[in-house]
């Protein structure tokens, strides 16, 4: 499906992208002041669609922004979202801003132009494609990493929980990597310890041991990071949420990255220095594997569930 044809959802209705417009006056475009989720879809099914919701109503209710819909509605619609999109796999931005309104102090609803929030769901079209190109070559290949001069903003400042429209620290970790002709950044809070990438999370390898960030650590509590405890539990894995610092990330035998975009994608060198043997790891290519595995298993749930709630309707 080409741009042209992508159907955008946009404020209780569908619409091509020309006609995708929000008004200049909206506090996500002016302020970044507002909550967005991005949910992968595999065989024509949302991934962890739950998990995302509950996230980005926590999100919400922190910025006091009222949800438009309930998680049945926001089900419903990211169905027809998938169906109008024809989409066999993609990815779903979904945003919702404040509402409309030039001042920055006067956020509460009856001072706003319109207290209504936008709200809107971008579909992008032909996942798989990406993975066959780009991630397959990754997984070969593995990436290579920056240490971001820039710490990631503490969540004193702004709550690393939520999945904020707040985005030019990583744009200002995109500008450094590409400067650097690196792949990618990992960013280390004001203590030296590993947070996460520019829009992933980290893992590390030692001596058959996984771990990562703690969540109270500056981190987004990535959607993909929890699959991926999960699937090392399952596997007998050990996985460890610790701190570690850049010292202990470049001394790992395996480093890999993982996120709705990326799923886990091996790092084979940080700041100049090869990790491991400089090759992507076996533990690594096992989780992207095993992710895209749990995700068809759960693509054929969601399918199962849904053929049955249209049958008892």
């Amino acid at each position: 499906m080409s741009a042209k044809q992508t159907r955008i959802f946009l404020n209780g209705e569908f619409v091509g992208e020309e006609d995708a417009k929000v008004s200049v006056f909206d506090r996500c475009f002016l302020y970044g002041d507002g909550i967005f989720e991005g949910v992968a879809v595999w065989d024509r099914a949302p991934f962890r669609l739950q998990p995302h919701l509950d996230r980005m109503q926590d999100g919400l209710d922190y910025l006091r922004i009222e949800n438009p819909y309930d998680n049945v509605g926001w089900s419903d619609l990211i169905e027809r979202t998938i169906d109008e999109n024809k989409m066999e796999d993609g990815y779903l931005r979904i945003q919702i801003s404040r509402g409309e309104g030039i001042s920055s102090i006067k956020w509460e609803p009856r001072l706003l132009r319109r207290a209504e929030p936008n709200v809107t769901i971008i579909p992008i079209v032909g996942f798989k494609d990406y993975y066959k190109g780009l991630i397959a070559e990754k997984m070969g290949t593995g990436l290579r990493a920056k240490i971001l001069s820039r710490p990631r903003v503490p969540t004193a400042s702004l709550p690393s929980g939520t999945k904020h429209c707040n985005y030019l620290n990583s744009v200002l970790g995109a500008i450094e990597v590409t400067s650097a002709q690196t792949d990618i950044g990992i960013a280390v809070d004001r203590d030296g310890f590993v947070t996460e990438g520019i829009a992933y999370n980290v893992f590390a390898v030692k001596n058959g041991e996984l771990f990562t960030s703690p969540l109270n650590r500056d981190i987004l509590p990535g959607i993909t990071r929890s699959v991926v405890l999960e699937i090392a539990a399952r596997e007998g894995i050990e996985a460890k949420e610790v701190l570690f610092d850049a010292f202990a990330l470049t001394s790992a035998d395996e480093v890999f990255i993982c996120s709705t975009l990326e799923l886990a994608v091996p790092v084979i060198e940080v700041a100049g220095r090869k990790i491991g043997s400089g090759k992507p790891g076996p533990i690594t290519c096992k989780f992207g594997k095993l992710l895209t595995e749990t995700m068809a298993r759960e693509a054929s749930a969601w399918h199962a569930a849904r053929a049955n709630r249209r049958a008892i309707a």
